[in-house]
């Protein structure tokens, strides 16, 4: 009997530990974490343009650094009246364009995509605009807007 009541009770025991093991609950964790986007963009500096220089190298727009969500990009928009305004007589002006050195095309905005992505600018001032210019110092300010934005 004896044997009997351990078989009895060693069943039981298996019985009873499958069924802890049926009733089981898978769980899971989840982990995350957030990256907030980052960049850094050069512009061309201030640059004197000489007398008669019908292309001057402006410099460029450089996405230096980049840490973009993958539907994002940067633009880069140049806001600007193209004159350069005579410093002493505001009648006297000299139109003047920024294009792109790669396609001599107008650069008004551009999209960044990547690190490392760029357009080299020119100044160009056509040469009859050079000939009826008056003397004296000229300046116009230029401002580059920059914008994180949907591709």
């Amino acid at each position: 009997m004896r044997k009997a009541i351990a078989a009895f009770t060693a069943i039981s025991a298996f019985l009873a530990a499958s069924s802890v093991l049926a009733s089981a609950e898978d769980r899971s964790s989840l982990i995350t974490t957030t990256i907030s986007p980052t960049f850094t963009v050069t512009i061309p500096l201030s640059v004197k343009v000489p007398f008669n220089s019908t292309v001057t190298d402006f410099g460029s727009v450089v996405l230096d650094t980049a840490r973009l969500e993958s539907d994002k990009c940067v633009v880069v928009t140049l806001e600007s009246d193209n004159t350069l305004d005579n410093t002493s007589d505001a009648s006297k002006t000299i139109p003047y364009g920024i294009h792109d050195k790669k396609d001599d095309s107008v650069f008004t905005s551009a999209k960044y995509l990547s690190e490392g992505d760029k357009t080299d600018l020119t100044i160009n001032i056509s040469q009859d605009d050079w000939n009826q210019a008056a003397a004296g110092e000229y300046e116009d300010t230029m401002i580059f807007h920059i914008q994180y934005a949907d591709k």
